[in-house]
C-alpha cells in the first residue's frame, strides 16, 4: 500500500530542482566591477566591468560599458541594452568611485546599490583617480581583474586599514563614528595601487590620508596588521634610523573623563634593520630603541588625531566610545563642540622579539 505513495514521493522529489529557474554562467553578464562618476550636468555615469566567459581568459574577454542616467536603476537598464546576456551583480566584488563623485557625496549609491540584498557585505569599495571611468579603462587594457586583491592584500600583509563594504555601512550607519575607504589610482605599467585613503562625512568624501598617516589609523583599528615603520634613533651625536614590523595585540580603549580617553597599545616588534652604532646584545641600546618606538609612535598618534579633529571627522569611532560612556550623548552636539577639545592619551609598551639586518 505504501511502497506506490513512496514511488510517488520520490518522483517528485527528484522533478522538483527541475523546475527551478536555473542561471548558466556563460549566459550571463556576470558583473566584477561597478564603477560611479558625476556628470557635469549633475547626472550619474556608471561603468561596468565584467568578464565574458565565452571568449576565455584573454585581455579581450574583459567587457566594460559606460552609461549615464539620472539614478542606479535606469543606469543598469541602459547597461542591459548594451549587453547580449542580462547583468548579474550577485557576484559583484569591487565598486569604485570617481574622485568628484565622493566629494559631491555617494549618498544615492549607499542608499540603492549598496543596499540591494544581492550584493554582498564583503565587496570591497574605494575612491579612484582620475575617476571610475578612466580608472577602470585602464584595468580593461591591462587585462586583469586584481583590485579587490590589491585592497585585500594591502590589509592584511601591510598596513593599511581593514575595509570592505560591511565595514563601511557599520561606520556609516553608526553613531559616533565615520566610514572610510582606500584610494586607488594606476601605478607603474598600469598596475593598480593604493594613493591613500578616504574618510567620508556623512556621504562626502572630507580628507584624504597618506600612507604615513594611514599606517597611524591601522595601529588603532580592532584588526591585526603588520605595519612597517621607520623610526628615527640618536645616540649621542650619532644619527640614524631603524626599520621595524610590529605585531600587536588589539589595543584597549578607556574612557577616563568625559573630555579624555586613554588607549593602551601593547607592540611586538622586530627589527629588520638597524644602524651599526647599535649594539643589540646591549640592554642600554635596547632601551634606547624601545624609547625611540614609543615616542614616535605616540607622537603620530596625536598628530593623527590633531588632523582628524581639524577636519571635523571620526574614523577611530572616539564619538562613539564617549556614547557608551554618557547616556546623554548626542551627536551633532558632540561633533560641533566637543571633540576638537577631546584629550587622547597613548600608552605604548614595546617588546622586541626579533632582530634583523645591521646597516
Amino acid at each position: 500500500m505504501y511502497r506506490p505513495l513512496l514511488f510517488l514521493i520520490t518522483i517528485i522529489l527528484i522533478l522538483i530542482p527541475g523546475c527551478e529557474r536555473t542561471k548558466i554562467i556563460d549566459r550571463l553578464s556576470i558583473v566584477h566591477t561597478l564603477g560611479y562618476d558625476i556628470q557635469k550636468d549633475g547626472t550619474l555615469g556608471a561603468t561596468v566591468l565584467y568578464p565574458d566567459y565565452t571568449k576565455g581568459k584573454n585581455k579581450q574577454a574583459l567587457e566594460i560599458r559606460n552609461v549615464e542616467g539620472a539614478n542606479s536603476s535606469e543606469m543598469l537598464a541602459h547597461t542591459n541594452q548594451q549587453t547580449k546576456f542580462p547583468i548579474e551583480l550577485s557576484k559583484t566584488i569591487v565598486i569604485v568611485f570617481g574622485e568628484d563623485f565622493g566629494k559631491e557625496g555617494v549618498g544615492h549609491i549607499i542608499r540603492t546599490v549598496f543596499n540591494n540584498p544581492t550584493i554582498g557585505t564583503s565587496v570591497q569599495t574605494a575612491v579612484v583617480k582620475p575617476n571610475a571611468k578612466e580608472f577602470l579603462k585602464k584595468v580593461k587594457e591591462n587585462g586583469t581583474l586584481a583590485v579587490a586583491e590589491t585592497i585585500t592584500q594591502n590589509y592584511t600583509t601591510l598596513s593599511m586599514p581593514r575595509t570592505d563594504l560591511h565595514i563601511f555601512l557599520n561606520n556609516y550607519f553608526g553613531a559616533g563614528r565615520d566610514p572610510y575607504m582606500p584610494v586607488l589610482s594606476q601605478g607603474t605599467e598600469n598596475s593598480v595601487r593604493i594613493e591613500g585613503l578616504a574618510v567620508f562625512k556623512d556621504d562626502k568624501l572630507k580628507l584624504e590620508l597618506k600612507e604615513n598617516q594611514y599606517e597611524i589609523l591601522a595601529l588603532l583599528d580592532p584588526f591585526e596588521h603588520q605595519v612597517l615603520f621607520e623610526i628615527p634613533i640618536k645616540k649621542n651625536e650619532k644619527k640614524g634610523e631603524i626599520g621595524v614590523r610590529e605585531i600587536r595585540s588589539k589595543p584597549t580603549w578607556k574612557v577616563t573623563a568625559n573630555d579624555s580617553i586613554k588607549v593602551n597599545l601593547d607592540l611586538n616588534v622586530k627589527i629588520r634593520e638597524f644602524p651599526g652604532w647599535i649594539q643589540l646584545n646591549q640592554k642600554s641600546d635596547i632601551d634606547l630603541i624601545k624609547s625611540a618606538i614609543e615616542k614616535e609612535l605616540k607622537s603620530e598618534i596625536l598628530e593623527l588625531i590633531q588632523l582628524l579633529k581639524k577636519n571635523g571627522v571620526d574614523p577611530i569611532g572616539l564619538g562613539d566610545l564617549i556614547r557608551s560612556h554618557d547616556e546623554a550623548w548626542n551627536e551633532d552636539d558632540f561633533y560641533k563642540n566637543e571633540y576638537k577639545h577631546l584629550k587622547v592619551e597613548p600608552d605604548i609598551t614595546v617588546t622586541i622579539i626579533q632582530a634583523g639586518i645591521r646597516r
